[in-house]
């Protein structure tokens, strides 16, 4: 019997969505009779199946000769059926690990739970409280989510899914949406620089399935994935853009862009600079002396335009940039980086050992680019069609350059890049140069498609040669016979093969589904019971328990020895040598090897997991003599007030209280930072931070004090961003209507 769960609610979506979709442009197709040399082109875009089906809905004609029927199809409904494949490979591909619609299921392959901390970040101040998240009050004593580098919210295929189905959930339901997108982008990609049929649905399918994004998932870098999806659609948007006078091109582009830019990718913002630069360079040599200048200005309107899409991440980032600190540090020594021979080799080797080998100038972890042996081996049909195919030159160059300028930044170690390391040092703060080979892969299966297609239509002009002709004597017909349809037949075969041994072995590799850590549930629900109130947790004694942090988002605790790399610059200045105090963690879970203070007690031990209580903590907001908290002071043995406090929601704290003495001073166990703003009653006064925490001068008796992290640069940032993207939208909307009006 069919239940109807959330996974099958969605599969018969996809379907019904894609039955309309189908059908629609099934009943639009435009049928007429064909000469006696006219066949379909299967790299045209049609299907054997397709084909047949339109053949037996002909109307009654003469066939004279006629053993295929011409079609003409709408444009938007070819295109449909091809996004509907790809679409349908993505549903079998991953949905099994990513629409499973269970909270309890993430893959623990690599660092998925803390990638999982920001979408449920994101849910509890949606979902539960209404408002925007700006600051994360759970990664150690706080810290900026506007302003933090890998910060994904403003992305919407990454936070709607998550609006809608929560953190663990949407953040699934976006990977799966990520892989759709990059499917479909690189069939864009492809069908801008000239690739047509089932070369461009193979082209988009292809980099859908192949290593370099099942890698992302694999280890966990889910921002990562977020933002490869949209490169192709920046490569085929801005080719566009450039060659078009409307302005609705120049818009599309911005989007795109953006989309790249507020996935938090890290080093992505570098990766469109220099690829997108490579692009609009060449397009503008292959222009005409007069178009030169229009498509700069074009290149610089989208640019700033995507500039102001993004101004609400980018304002707050420059507070970013001066108060908090990437852990990090510049890796002079490149070890991902490898000669561009060695480099291509990661395209067509699949064995399991692969992903962690030390052998061909890498270092060994995070290997792994598999799109098997056809795009390489199609490489060798473009010096022909350069040749034979002179209007097709400005994209093959445009490709071929962008392919090698991503394999030789990715060969940084060696010349001509390392110069430009030397010269710039900068650059050495990027890690990981093979990820250059992800994006890399994106041109190359393009250019790849490029020559087989060239192969296709150079075998046509062959076989005619071959073509034999067959005379019916008792029906007097003509029949002309060509080896086309084998050609094609074969061709496909070959194309088919290459995609099913990509997707199984990318399969295989990327998705492995598991629980969350039972474990971590089983405790912290325990601790939670046990003291409802507000306070630090730290998971783990030397080293944290990262599958532990979901839970701890789930429930909202804080846990002060989670940073995943990154920490306000303060940190280190509240625990210094002339610190009064700096805040610690009141429980601590963790195996019974690691370092306690003597008076820790033991409160319950859950599975060899001890968690354990330091009555040593201060208390997360209390009262105390202003004459002990100042510099080369200390609180340790001193009286403090503990008092009421709660989170209001990711962006507020609430302390309610009265001073233990008259002259008590409020202390808030939340690092401060621009941005934060105190009510007290709910009447506007002054913050007094001690020691790099929030604080606030106590009135006398019993008062609530509401702290709330308001950045002005955010909401700039937000107008800046809202403003471009109504400009944006009416670009389209303005160029649409002129198009679709009849000129007088």
């Amino acid at each position: 019997m069919f239940a109807m769960t959330p996974t099958n609610l969605v599969a018969l979506v996809l379907i019904v969505v894609g039955l309309a979709l189908g059908w629609l442009a099934f009943s639009r197709a435009n049928f007429q009779p064909a000469d006696d040399e006219t066949q379909v082109r299967l790299f045209g875009a049609y299907s054997p199946l397709l084909t047949w089906l339109r053949y037996r809905r002909m109307p009654v004609v003469k066939q004279e000769a006629r053993l295929w029927p011409r079609v003409r199809f709408a444009w938007w409904g070819r295109y449909a059926v091809e996004w509907l494949v790809i679409l349908a490979v993505a549903y079998f591909y991953c949905s099994d690990a990513l629409l499973d619609f269970d909270a309890a299921q993430l893959q623990q392959t690599g660092e998925h739970n803390e990638s999982a901390t920001l979408p449920l970040l994101a849910e509890i101040g949606l979902r539960r409280y209404g408002e925007i998240p700006l600051w994360n009050p759970y990664m150690l004593t706080g810290f900026p989510l506007a302003g933090d580098f890998i910060n994904h919210f403003w992305n919407p295929v990454a936070t709607l899914p998550v609006l809608i189905w929560g953190g663990i959930n949407g953040m699934k339901v976006s990977v799966f949406l990520s892989f759709v997108l990059a499917g479909i982008g690189q069939w864009l990609f492809a069908h801008m620089f000239g690739a047509r049929g089932f070369v461009r649905l193979w082209a988009g399918i292809l980099y859908m399935v192949s290593g370099g994004l099942a890698l992302l998932w694999r280890v966990g870098w889910y921002e990562l994935l977020l933002g490869i999806a949209w490169f192709p659609w920046c490569f085929a948007s801005l080719w566009w853009a450039l060659r078009r006078r409307g302005r609705a091109s120049i818009g599309l582009t911005a989007i795109g862009v953006a989309m790249v830019l507020t996935t938090g990718g890290g080093y992505y913002p570098f990766y469109l600079l220099v690829s997108l630069g490579v692009l609009t360079g060449l397009a503008t040599i292959f222009s005409r002396p007069a178009d030169r200048w229009p498509r700069l200005r074009r290149a610089v309107a989208i640019a700033i335009l995507s500039t102001a899409l993004v101004a609400v991440m980018l304002l707050p980032m420059l507070d970013g940039y001066r108060y908090t600190f990437r852990e990090a540090g510049p890796d002079a020594e490149q070890d991902f980086s490898q000669p561009i021979p060695y480099a291509l080799l990661n395209y067509v080797i699949s064995h399991p050992d692969w992903f962690n080998t030390t052998i061909l100038g890498t270092a060994g972890g995070w290997n792994w680019f598999y799109i098997g042996w056809l795009p390489l081996a199609a490489l060798v049909m473009i010096p022909l069609m350069f040749s034979r195919a002179p209007w097709h030159r400005p994209a093959l160059i445009s490709l071929a350059a962008l392919i090698l300028v991503l394999l030789a930044w990715h060969a940084n170690r060696f010349t001509p890049v390392k110069h430009i390391y030397d010269w710039l040092p900068f650059l050495y703060n990027f890690r990981f140069p093979n990820r250059l080979l992800i994006l890399a892969a994106s041109p190359l299966i393009v250019l790849a498609g490029l020559g087989l297609q060239y192969l296709f239509a150079a075998g046509r002009r062959w076989s005619r040669r071959l073509a034999i002709t067959v005379t019916l004597k008792d029906k007097g017909q003509t029949l002309k016979l060509s080896p086309n349809r084998a050609l094609e037949a074969a061709l496909l075969a070959v194309m088919l093969v290459s995609v099913q041994d990509v997707y199984a072995v990318n399969k295989g590799f990327s998705f492995a589904p598991r629980p969350l850590n039972s474990k971590s549930n089983t405790a912290l629900r325990w601790l939670k019971n046990y003291d409802p109130g507000l306070y630090y947790t730290a998971t783990g004694g030397g080293y944290i328990y990262w599958d532990w942090t979901p839970v701890a988002y789930n429930l909202e605790m804080p846990i002060i020895n989670f940073d995943y790399g990154r920490r306000l610059v303060s940190q280190d200045a509240q625990r210094g040598e002339d610190s009064p105090f700096f805040a610690t963690a009141k429980y601590v879970l963790t195996l019974p090897d690691q370092p306690l203070p003597e008076n820790a007690e033991l409160l319950k031990d859950f599975d060899g997991v001890g968690l354990w209580y330091l009555p040593d903590a201060l208390p997360y907001a209390f009262s105390a003599d202003p004459a002990y908290l100042q510099p080369y002071t200390t609180l340790a043995g001193q009286p403090v007030s503990p008092l009421s406090a709660r989170l209001d929601s990711p962006n507020r704290v609430v302390v309610t209280g009265e001073p233990g003495q008259s002259d008590d001073h409020l202390v808030v166990l939340v690092s401060d930072y621009p941005g934060w703003q105190l009510r007290v009653d709910g009447q506007t006064a002054e913050l007094s931070p001690v020691n790099g925490y929030l604080g606030a001068e106590m009135l006398p008796g019993k008062h609530t004090y509401t702290f709330t992290f308001s950045p002005g640069k955010h909401y700039i940032g937000l107008t800046i961003s809202l403003l471009a993207l109504a400009f944006t939208l009416g670009l389209v909307v303005v160029d649409t209507l002129r198009l679709q009006l009849p000129h007088s």
